[in-house]
């Protein structure tokens, strides 16, 4: 490959929004211009950023639209990419979520030359939404498509790694990151409300977290986000901001006294991310993604994704507790800037791209 011509690489993803966006969208925009040439299949959805062209205005980026939600679109969104990779030709593919990880290798069938790597963000088949047979199924899927067509699984956390090896040996670990200069130069601010954020969707749990808020009466939470199953967060002490532009959600984060995640599975949340970089105190459903950040006792609290009491309890003995929530938001804070810097994943990106994309 000649020096002067820069790597070309093609991100396929499907679920264009929330913790998969973010990521997405600061690996691109990250790395070195100079050197990588970056194309974007992408799919929308309702929740999908509305300055998302914006976010992408690179000179080195290309974003192309290609649906890919429901299952009517899926032939023509195969054909489609399939189609985008004859033209473009890139060096290396990388696949986001597990319905891209699929259309994309189904799309790639007769092409086992390109470097091809493969970033669940959360395998699908540790939902807890669905029955034990669909996730039966969907591990089914994910070791016959890896099996037909392998990719190098990137895990962005170690638990999710483990997962990972049950379905191949090609797995290496970038934990998700955020962009610690966000929270910089910042007192820790508290503006009375105990806050999440996401999706209000099966995945996040919002039935707990109502159930949590109706325990509490004289705590005021906040739901900063919005999405199909927003009817379930009933109490009257819960405020849902629907979408925010993404500098109004992070200011959420900072404004609260606390925050919790009640998600029933992840990759490694974003949101946790931005709340321990804020200083905050976490506490979290105790799944994979989320132990893999929140040392119980020392950055936060672990909680059973199906136990209330224990979020009440935790949330009580903080309330009481100033000085131990201080002292958990610190260490959160300095350990996300130690071990989950955009700086330092985006490096690692960069290096993997470089060797396995030819230059």
């Amino acid at each position: 490959m000649s020096s002067k011509r820069k790597v070309k690489i093609l991100y396929i993803v499907e679920s264009f929004a929330t913790g998969v966006y973010a990521i997405v969208r600061d690996i691109a925009c990250n790395l070195t211009p100079g050197i990588f040439d970056i194309h974007i299949i992408h799919s929308l959805r309702e929740d999908s950023p509305a300055t998302y062209e914006e976010d992408f205005d690179r000179d080195n980026i290309t974003l192309q639209y290609i649906p890919m939600g429901s299952l009517n679109e899926y032939p023509k969104a195969v054909k489609s990419i399939r189609d985008y990779v004859r033209s473009y030709m890139p060096d290396a593919i990388h696949l986001h979520s597990s319905k891209a990880g699929v259309l994309g290798r189904l799309a790639l069938a007769r092409n086992n030359k390109t470097p091809l790597f493969y970033s669940p963000h959360g395998f699908s088949f540790l939902r807890e939404d669905v029955n034990a047979f669909k996730r039966r199924t969907f591990f089914s899927l994910e070791r016959l498509i890896q099996a037909w067509h392998p990719a190098v699984i990137i895990a962005v956390s170690d638990g999710e790694a483990e997962h990972a090896q049950r379905i191949t040996s090609k797995v290496t670990t970038i934990s998700n990151f955020i962009d610690t200069s966000l929270f910089e130069s910042e007192e820790p601010q508290d503006g009375g409300l105990i806050v999440t954020c996401g999706r209000v969707s099966p995945q996040k749990n919002p039935g707990l977290f109502n159930e949590i808020a109706r325990s509490l009466p004289d705590e005021h939470f906040m739901w900063v986000g919005d999405g199909p199953l927003r009817e379930k967060l009933t109490s009257e002490n819960i405020t849902v901001t629907g979408l925010l532009p993404r500098s109004e959600a992070i200011q959420k984060v900072k404004e609260a006294k606390l925050y919790i995640q009640t998600s029933l599975w992840e990759g490694m949340p974003v949101s946790i991310l931005e709340a321990m970089a804020a200083g905050k105190a976490v506490i979290a459903s105790d799944i994979v993604g989320n132990r893999d950040l929140i040392r119980d006792g020392v950055t936060g609290y672990l909680c059973d994704a199906h136990a209330s009491e224990e979020f009440i309890r935790e949330i009580r003995n903080l309330m009481t507790s100033p000085r131990k929530k201080q002292e958990l938001g610190k260490a959160a804070c300095e350990y996300v800037r130690e071990h989950h810097s955009l700086k330092s994943a985006v490096l690692r990106y960069e290096d993997l791209y470089l060797k396995r994309g030819g230059r």
